[in-house]
């Protein structure tokens, strides 16, 4: 995992992307950024980028369109960056496999939970 949490006293919790990465709406957002503009983003402020070698991901809709059929999207990693108060959602990237291939991709996702929190980082 890569966290940019500001504070040294804040640690990045795998439990809060992963909360963010389930709580997508199933429908990804125009535009795939690249890797570079995703790190920028998220670097910002508190925010953080998990990495697996494929995790399987219930998007019945968005499996679809990347070429899956089974309903599962196949997640590489998972980008969530900073929250600004006040929204009902935030907005995190996706890298997925596209018929056959991972691309970067913008989702909707309704768990705003902080990713950086005081305290030991966990496991």
């Amino acid at each position: 995992m890569d966290a940019f949490c500001t504070n040294v006293d804040k640690k990045a919790r795998p439990t809060a992307i992963g909360s963010g990465m389930t709580s997508t709406d199933d429908r990804v957002l125009p535009g795939n950024p690249s890797f570079a503009e995703v790190k920028r983003i998220t670097s910002e402020g508190d925010g953080a980028i998990a990495y697996w070698k494929e995790q399987l991901l219930a998007l019945p809709r968005v499996s679809v369109l990347l070429g899956e059929h089974d309903g599962y999207a196949r997640v590489k990693a998972v980008a969530v960056p900073p929250f600004a108060g006040g929204a009902e959602s935030r907005r995190i990237f996706m890298e997925l496999r596209d018929h056959g291939t991972y691309r970067w991709f913008a989702m909707n996702a309704y768990d705003l939970e902080d990713v950086c929190v005081e305290g030991k980082p966990q496991a």
